[in-house]
């Protein structure tokens, strides 16, 4: 089975509200506050250790049966700057996806370095969404 490894845009930060346990390795978290400084449009978002995706995507990833993954919520505000970029363009929901695979072994899973990897399968589905600004490369 093929994997792939998907690396995001970066489209905002964790905010104060994230509760994270950065001692560990990787770093364990309990709530996610993301803030959008400037997003793109695409489907899947990240700030490191954390992958955000929209409704959309979540709904796709939740009917596709695939496991090793939960959506979770997260609490997504606009920085101002964000504020005055976006306006007039519709922000989508945005949901954690708390990834608990193992890379290159489970459909959707996190190397030790916290990057996402996806089999196939699992890529397809990310792909039915919009992945403009997202790296893709071979696991």
């Amino acid at each position: 089975m093929e994997f792939y490894r998907l690396e995001p845009e970066v489209a905002g930060v964790l905010d104060e509200g994230t509760v994270i346990d950065a001692a560990a390795h990787p770093p364990r978290i309990e709530s996610v506050h993301y803030e959008i400084t400037d997003w793109s449009g695409d489907d899947l978002v990240e700030a490191f250790p954390v992958y955000l995706v929209t409704d959309d995507l979540a709904d796709t990833l939740v009917d596709s049966g695939l496991d090793a993954f939960r959506v979770r919520r997260a609490v997504v505000t606009l920085s101002e700057e964000a504020q005055e970029l976006l306006e007039g363009k519709e922000l989508p929901t945005f949901h954690w996806l708390e990834v608990t695979g193992q890379a290159g072994v489970d459909d959707i899973g996190v190397t030790d370095q916290g990057q996402l990897v996806v089999s196939e399968q699992a890529l397809d589905l990310f792909q039915g969404g919009t992945l403009e600004s997202c790296e893709i490369d071979r696991f």
